[in-house]
């Protein structure tokens, strides 16, 4: 038999003497390494059995101790000579097969102490750190399960298979390792809302009046007046009161015609440009807009206020993953009053709110720009009155129908810009603002009163 288990191994409680040095070992779990060749032992003691265990090697002239990973953990090996009271001490590092594949030289650190993995360290990057996260809760894991199987069929009178019924504490992750890059993020927005509206108005009134005859087509709500007799008169108003008005009117041939045509359109820009500044993780936001108060019932007839935000809006989460690289999280969100769809609440009209909003998360370089479009509202109207039968007539028909046709669309792009920014160093001096750059201190009042456009400042004070 080549090994043989050593049994009854002690726990070593003898201290090591001053001046002896500590060697340390970093094996995986399930795998083996020979320990102290050459040397004749005469004793063996090692701190905790559950994370690894010892076989001593017989028949071979090098001799030494097998040393095997059984779950991860930190534990400490004694070997004592034959003519020696001075131990051998060693350290004890085990790890899983997976969580050694992960970490290197530049990710933080993973040690499992007792009920606890600790990472600790520093890194540059987050994904190096989310890497060492990830082998500390494996190692956890399989800490517990060890733990739990051993404390299961472990001694006299055990319960044999499965973990205990009592061993619910599992290990806990504990994080101290840090990431070495700025934290403080500064995000550029650019918000522009473009709002373009279309509309087209046609309108026709036509009277005639021959021999005792009177004919007309008049637009719905443009007659005012009518008297009917030997002398029959009407009395009516445009079409369309706001559009442009073609008169006709014939006292030969007894025909009166107003002809209402109207045209719109418009193109607005709205521009908002904050700069937020963020930790690593923690949000800022933005509001371009107002608050309605809105009256809400309370008991004992009672009424309270509370004030709904709106405008447009902007909520953003930076994450720095490394030295140039951010993960940003973005929340847009444009709101305006709609008093068409308002309700009444205790006698008072609120109305009520139209809400675009997106939420998306992107990553971006120092510097690099992103853009959020697509927030896009359209509404169209058409609405035609017309005389039945006359109104459908081709070409004639036109005389006898009233055209409103509207369209209003709204698009609103977002172009944000993250930084990795440091403050100002202590003492350093501040630049000036745009205000203190422009204004003269005790400057030429009296020059710029009496020069007018010939002075070169703007106002008295102030420089152009």
């Amino acid at each position: 038999m080549a090994a043989l288990l050593m049994t009854g191994l002690v726990a070593s409680t003898a201290s090591v003497a001053i001046g002896v040095s500590q060697q340390t070992f970093d094996i995986s779990v399930g795998s083996q390494q020979v320990v102290a060749s050459g040397h004749s032992l005469r004793r063996i003691a090692i701190g905790d059995p559950t994370v690894a265990d010892v076989l001593i090697v017989r028949g071979d002239k090098a001799g030494g101790v097998l040393l095997v990973g059984k779950s991860p953990g930190t534990t400490n090996l004694m070997l004592w000579e034959r003519g020696s009271d001075v131990p051998l001490s060693y350290t004890v590092n085990v790890t899983t097969a997976a969580s050694r594949t992960m970490l290197g030289t530049d990710t933080p650190s993973v040690k499992v102490l007792g009920d606890s993995a600790l990472i600790s360290g520093s890194t540059s990057t987050m994904e190096k750190h989310q890497r060492a996260v990830v082998a500390a809760e494996i190692e956890a894991r399989q800490r517990a399960t060890q733990k739990a199987s051993a404390a299961g069929s472990g001694g006299a009178g055990g319960k044999g298979g499965g973990p205990a019924g009592g061993d619910d504490a599992g290990t806990a992750v504990y994080d101290t390792s840090t990431v070495d890059t700025r934290s403080v993020v500064q995000v550029d927005v650019r918000v522009v809302e473009f709002s373009r509206s279309v509309l087209k108005q046609a309108g026709l009134n036509i009277l005639k009046q021959n021999n005792g005859f009177t004919f007309g087509s008049f637009a719905p709500s443009a007659l005012t007046s009518a008297t009917f007799g030997s002398s029959p008169s009407f009395t009516a108003t445009q079409p369309i009161s706001s559009a442009f008005n073609l008169v006709f009117n014939s006292v030969t041939h007894g025909i009166s015609a107003d002809l209402s045509l109207m045209e719109t359109n418009n193109l607005a820009r709205v521009l908002a440009e904050p700069t937020l500044v963020a930790l690593s993780g923690q949000s800022a936001s933005f509001l371009a807009g107002g608050e309605i108060p809105v009256p809400v019932p309370q008991g004992l007839g009672t009424t309270s206020i509370e004030f709904k935000p709106y405008g447009v809006g902007l909520t953003l989460t930076p994450t720095i993953l490394s030295p140039q690289r951010i993960a940003l999280k973005i929340a847009p969100e444009a709101s305006e009053l709609d008093f068409t769809n308002a309700v009444t609440i205790s006698g008072v009209s609120v109305p009520a709110l139209t809400t675009r909003r997106a939420d998306t998360t992107v990553e971006l370089g120092d510097g690099e720009s992103f853009m959020i479009g697509g927030l896009i509202d359209r509404e169209t109207t058409s609405n035609v009155n017309k005389v039945p039968l006359l109104g459908d007539l081709p070409i004639i028909g036109a005389f006898f129908k009233q055209l409103s046709y509207s369209q209003t669309d709204k698009e609103l792009v977002i172009i944000v810009t993250p930084h990795l920014v440091s403050p100002i160093a202590k003492g350093a001096a501040l630049p000036s603002t745009p205000g203190e750059q422009s204004e003269q201190r005790d400057g030429p009042v009296w020059s710029s009163f009496v020069g007018g456009v010939l002075s070169r400042d703007a106002a008295p004070g102030f420089s152009k």
